[in-house]
C-alpha cells in the first residue's frame, strides 16, 4: 500500500483443463500477480494480484486475464484489509512487531 497499490485481490479462475498449464504460465509473467498456482476444485487456478485502484484492477481483470485463451470464468474476491503476511503482521499499510510471549499471559 505504501506504494500505491491499494487494490489487492484473490483471483479463482475456471481454465480448460489442456490450458491450465499455459494459463498459469501467464498469469506468473504478469507483474500484477504476486502469487499463481494450480489448485483443485470448481476453479483450478489461483492467483493474487496487485493493482494500484479498482480501475487498474478491473482492466486487468476484463483485457488482460479475461481473454487469455482457456480461460473460461473468474470470480474476483477484493481483499478488505490484510491482517498477516509472510510471516508479518500488518497494520494498514506499515508492519507490525509480532505480540511478545509475555503478552500471551
Amino acid at each position: 500500500m505504501a506504494l500505491g497499490y491499494r487494490a489487492r485481490a484473490n483471483l479463482w479462475m475456471r481454465a480448460h483443463p489442456g490450458k491450465i498449464k499455459a494459463v498459469g504460465r501467464a498469469m506468473a509473467q504478469m507483474p500484477e500477480v504476486g502469487f499463481a498456482a494450480a489448485v483443485s476444485g470448481p476453479y483450478n487456478l489461483h492467483a493474487v494480484v496487485q493493482c494500484r485502484d479498482l480501475d487498474e484492477l478491473f482492466e486487468f481483470t476484463t483485457d488482460r486475464v479475461g481473454t487469455l485463451p482457456g480461460v473460461e470464468g473468474m470470480e474476483i474476491s477484493p481483499v478488505f484489509r490484510q491482517i498477516k503476511q509472510a510471516g508479518t503482521r500488518v497494520d494498514g499499510d506499515r508492519l507490525t512487531d509480532p505480540p511478545s510471549e509475555h503478552s500471551h499471559r
